[in-house]
């Protein structure tokens, strides 16, 4: 519903626009905060880089639509997990209990559509939601094994493990709900965003881990 809403806005936008129109464009660095929704895990700071634009179609007013392209290092860590040795937990003979440091590359295509206005001569704010994909470039999370210890026999095939493994090549893509704030002087800008899952994060590095990922952004701007 989202994804539809924000695409007509953006054609109405472009169809009523007339007269001088202005594109603005931006390099962003800054840090993200990551966690899962469904899962209890530790947050870690993960770096941010990227850049877009923001399209004005009435020059004359605030409105505009937005896209842009970001790297994004998403990092958490869950404590304490279990699975099997073997994707056949009813055939494993031993249960691993450690940690998993998830580090994921992400890129970031954001849709957006928001409205600026001016406080003083030279500063202005803006506020801004979209819709937005996730695509991971690479999976670069690591397993630590705290403790190995063989399955009783009574436990085996009914053990309550955390996760299982699985036979996937990759972590799955993610579609978001995207809102953010921008606070700018001159050609810098201050921005902060919130990205809320809308789709579920499945299988980091063969783990069965579902979940829905949101995180937080903060960064630095330069317009030109």
């Amino acid at each position: 519903m989202y994804k539809k809403l924000i695409i007509l806005s953006i054609i109405t936008l472009l169809w009523i626009s007339k007269g001088k129109t202005k594109t603005t464009r931006y390099i962003e660095l800054g840090i993200n905060q990551s966690q899962f929704r469904n899962e209890s895990c530790k947050s870690k700071i993960g770096p941010s880089i990227g850049m877009g634009f923001n399209y004005y179609p009435i020059n004359s007013c605030g409105l505009f639509v937005g896209s842009g392209l970001v790297y994004q290092n998403k990092r958490m860590l869950l404590e304490g997990r279990t699975w099997p040795s073997t994707l056949e937990p009813e055939y494993a003979s031993w249960i691993i209990t450690g940690d998993l440091d998830i580090s994921i590359l992400y890129l970031e295509v954001p849709l957006t559509i928001g409205y600026s206005f001016r406080v003083l001569s030279q500063f202005s704010s803006s506020s801004y939601a979209g819709y937005s994909f996730s695509f991971p470039l690479k999976d670069n999370t690591r397993h630590t094994e705290n403790e190995i210890r063989e399955i009783k026999p009574d436990e085996r095939g009914t053990h309550n493990f955390d996760y299982l493994l699985v036979d996937e090549s990759g972590v799955s893509w993610s579609n978001n709900y995207h809102i953010g704030f921008r606070f700018s002087y001159s050609r810098f800008a201050l921005t902060t965003s919130y990205v809320r899952a809308l789709s579920f994060t499945k299988d980091i590095e063969g783990i069965n881990i579902k979940s829905k990922l949101d995180s937080y952004k903060i960064s630095f701007a330069v317009t030109f």
